[in-house]
């Protein structure tokens, strides 16, 4: 768990730390680094972008820092811990079980983005009642196939 002192920074409107080249490598470095950011008394999953000659770019929380009474040009104190979980959602069994009999919905499924497929659990997930669950599930195979299909459509 590398710490540093930094200066808030501005980029834009979004208040920043610039993340040292040496922090950069202990995390293991590359472009986008998932981290469990730690500074002024509160946590949060971020990414850390890139800032040129292996720093990085850590945008910080405006709430966080109003309510430390922090802003540009104050020093902050982080600890950067790398996120090692992939973002990757437990897939349902009753979804795992649909997807075996759709093989281009699966595929589509698999290479999409994990954000896609968190996008689909999270959705399947917030039905209360069974039909809905069910529900559900079929719109995101219909789904699931439409993409697929696009993205043959793409490649022909």
């Amino acid at each position: 768990m590398p710490t540093f002192t930094a200066p808030i920074g501005k980029n834009w409107i979004m208040r920043c730390v610039i993340v040292p080249a040496a922090v950069m490598k202990e995390l293991g470095g590359g472009t986008r680094v998932p981290v469990l950011a730690a500074y002024a008394g509160e946590k949060h999953l971020t990414t850390v972008m890139p800032a040129g000659r292996g720093r990085g770019r850590l945008t910080v929380l405006a709430d966080i820092l109003r309510a430390a009474r922090l802003d540009v040009g104050d020093r902050i104190e982080v600890t950067l811990t790398r996120f090692l979980d992939p973002r990757e959602p437990v897939v349902p069994a009753d979804l795992q079980r649909a997807l075996q009999f759709r093989p281009a919905a699966r595929e589509a499924y698999e290479q999409g983005p994990a954000s896609l497929r968190r996008a689909f659990v999270n959705y399947i997930e917030q039905a209360r009642r069974p039909e809905t669950r069910q529900a559900h599930i079929e719109i995101t195979l219909e789904r699931l196939t439409a993409r697929a299909q696009r993205q043959a459509k793409r490649k022909s």
